[in-house]
């Protein structure tokens, strides 16, 4: 993100290979890990079209994921995640905030019908991320990572996990069931 106009012109610019990623040659990296994980987020399945066959949701809603649809996914995020970099045993159950991003647009778009939560503490594992909020820093198209993203998410999956209605709920319907 730095532009180089900012450094005098006899200044030495060092410029590195993404760290979290290993090295193929030079610059190169393998980012395979991102891809990898990018299979197991989920599709989009929307609720059935409306009887004039249109789908309708509010501005407000369409503003919301416009932002998530802005990442060009040049993974910077997933280089700085400390979670991804230094830790390399979570690379199995922490999917990164680019993935938290996807999940996020998908759990807060109107017209979605699954229920993501279970997905992302389980699979993505957005209950190891800190909110560090380098994510947010590096993001070159100033995505709003951590605020919009990794803490609605997280939210969320709480309130399924820890809401005492929501226990109160699947008890009674588990009783109910069981008869």
């Amino acid at each position: 993100m730095t532009r180089l106009s900012i450094f005098d012109p006899e200044e030495t610019v060092t410029v590195t290979p993404l760290r979290t990623f290993p090295v193929i040659r030079d610059l190169v990296t393998d980012v395979s890990y991102n891809y990898e994980k990018a299979k197991q987020v989920p599709t989009f399945a929307p609720e059935p079209r409306q009887p004039d066959g249109t789908y309708r949701m509010q501005q407000e809603d369409v503003e919301r994921g416009q932002e998530f649809r802005k990442c060009i996914e040049c993974y910077l995020c997933q280089t700085v995640c400390h979670v991804v970099r230094d830790h390399e045993d979570n690379k199995t159950a922490f999917a990164g905030p680019r993935f938290f991003l996807r999940y996020a647009e998908l759990e807060m778009h109107p017209l979605e019908t699954n229920d993501h939560r279970e997905a992302a503490s389980a699979e993505a594992g957005v209950g190891m991320c800190n909110i560090t909020k380098c994510c947010t820093e590096v993001c070159p198209e100033g995505i709003k990572i951590t605020d919009n993203a990794i803490i609605p998410v997280k939210e969320r999956v709480a309130d399924r996990k820890y809401d005492p209605l929501v226990w109160l709920g699947s008890k009674i319907f588990r009783r109910s069931s069981d008869t």
